[in-house]
């Protein structure tokens, strides 16, 4: 057996909404399509996105997307409908800027940019 990848599944109240968010603000490329069940890829990754389930509260996640610049990912990211909550910035042991966000289908994710030591 061979493991071909990861994938984090995410929640969605509106598909087209959701498919569109991911698209512009971090620029994954959409795979499949369907009502029910969508994937994207980022690239270095795969995002399922599914229409089943919890879909109106808040819904807290370990998504972290990795980026080379936090402060251009938060700008997309209010652009394209979602909210940033807070942003932390790096100290001793954690040399990251991490961005806590809100999608367009509320689910809570965070951005990440890791600093030259």
């Amino acid at each position: 057996m061979k493991t071909l990848g990861i994938m984090h599944v995410l929640f969605v109240q509106d598909m087209d909404r959701a498919i569109g968010f991911y698209e512009k603000a971090f620029g994954f490329k959409l795979n499949t399509k369907s009502p029910f069940w969508s994937n994207l890829d980022s690239g270095q990754g795969r995002l399922g996105i599914t229409a089943f389930g919890n879909k109106t509260e808040r819904k807290e996640t370990m998504l972290i997307i990795e980026v080379d610049d936090h402060l251009q990912a938060v700008d997309r990211i209010t652009q394209n409908g979602g909210q940033v909550l807070s942003i932390a910035k790096p100290y001793e042991g954690a040399p990251v800027y991490n961005v806590i966000a809100i999608d367009t289908e509320n689910n809570q994710f965070t951005v990440s940019e890791t600093v030259a030591a």
